[in-house]
């Protein structure tokens, strides 16, 4: 009587081939890299207005005083000052940058 613990391919024990081994340590090399990709996108974002880094949620630079997000004067919520239109209502975000100039 003898062991036989693992998976057999081909009468073969899976776990004992160095095939197996390989292709794990490939998959996981494979893995570790693409986490390390993602995370690569998760950068701070720069201050247009003296390029210092910024967190996503800040609303003004702590730096230089420069708004980085503004309210959309048709929900009321929180938009980007670069935007053209509100993702949330459409509303035009040019016109009222020029309304609130004028005022």
């Amino acid at each position: 009587m003898s062991c036989s613990w693992g998976y057999t391919w081909h009468g073969r024990y899976f776990y004992h081939s160095s095939f197996f081994w390989l292709l794990l340590f490939t998959l996981l090399a494979i893995t570790v890299v693409i986490l390390l990709l993602r995370g690569k996108n998760n950068r701070k974002k720069q201050c247009p207005g003296c390029s210092c880094d910024v967190e996503e949620a800040f609303l003004r630079c702590p730096e230089c005083g420069h708004g980085l997000k503004s309210h959309c004067p048709g929900c009321n919520r929180i938009v980007e000052t670069s935007w053209q239109f509100c993702p949330h209502c459409r509303e035009s975000l040019q016109q009222a940058e020029i309304q609130q100039k004028k005022t």
